[in-house]
């Protein structure tokens, strides 16, 4: 129990110090995204979306990410960071063969993230494969543009 509390209030703690962000992503999946930073070099993201791809269906997501992978100096301008990142998705599927099946498996983001701070907004797009290792395996790719606040 003891540790379980410690955990908490380190979470508690470092999320009190870091930069999130909320909004919306539009593609495939189309939904809400969220970000939170972790440190300066990493973050967690995820979605909470409908996906009209190889599986239709409610679409969730968490990935870690690793941000500023490759900084792209713009002039007159903020950078525009590269960040890449390991993650899982799952798709509650609602038509066809599986219809009422989990699709679950790992996913891999490539992503560009262009940051302005009046307002504290972030503008993103983001190439995404996943590989489904149930209810069959499958390699698909999820595209993604979006915009979100940050605070």
């Amino acid at each position: 129990m003891t540790a379980s509390m410690l955990a908490l209030s380190l979470m508690i703690t470092n999320s009190a110090q870091a930069e999130s962000a909320l909004g919306v992503v539009l593609g495939d999946p189309t939904g809400f995204s969220g970000r939170t930073s972790l440190d300066g070099q990493h973050s967690v993201e995820g979605a909470i979306a409908y996906s009209t791809g190889h599986h239709s269906g409610l679409h969730v997501h968490g990935t870690y990410l690793w941000d500023r992978a490759r900084v792209f100096s713009v002039e007159r301008s903020g950078p525009i960071e590269m960040y890449y990142g390991l993650g899982v998705r799952l798709i509650s599927i609602n038509s066809g063969k599986h219809d009422g099946d989990i699709a679950i498996g790992p996913r891999a983001p490539l992503g560009l993230v262009y940051k302005i701070n009046n307002p504290n907004l972030e503008f993103f797009g983001e190439l995404s494969l996943a590989l489904d290792v149930a209810p069959d395996t499958d390699v698909d790719l999820d595209a993604g543009i979006g915009i979100r606040i940050r605070f």
